[in-house]
């Protein structure tokens, strides 16, 4: 299993709480390695300075890149509305008829609820749908 991992993160970085778009990632992260499920963190590349000057293009070409490698999504949906380049990524993954599996707010918006294979309240229950429906042959 490959996971994707959808969620604000300049929003974050322009109001200060960086941390908010780092810490989930990081708990995902974990359990990931511990289960040798490997994941596309996007705050690998971001904190990198020196990414910040490659064109929008490239960014969204990685995003795709990786979309493409990807078998599921977890999406962090708290602030989505702040955040085009998420929207897009779960777009993308509708299109390409892959899970999303998503925590946090609920959306306001049926468009994007309709992208959402099923809606958690909490990353736990994120990681818990993924061993129990997503898992065979993975651990």
């Amino acid at each position: 299993m490959f996971i994707y991992e959808i969620g604000v993160i300049s929003y974050y970085k322009e109001q200060g709480v960086l941390w908010k778009a780092i810490d989930w990632r990081r708990k995902l992260d974990r359990w990931a390695k511990d289960n040798k499920i490997k994941t596309f963190n996007p705050m690998n590349t971001y904190q990198i300075e020196m990414n910040h000057t490659y064109s929008d293009k490239a960014i969204v070409e990685q995003n795709d890149y990786y979309i493409n490698k990807a078998d599921i999504a977890v999406a962090n949906m708290n602030d989505i509305e702040k955040s085009p380049g998420s929207i897009y990524e779960i777009v993308r993954f509708k299109e390409l008829r892959k899970p999303v599996i998503a925590f946090g707010e609920k959306v306001w918006s049926p468009h994007i609820n309709s992208c959402i294979t099923h809606q958690c309240d909490s990353l736990d229950e994120c990681i818990e749908l993924l061993v129990n429906m997503f898992s065979q042959g993975n651990f």
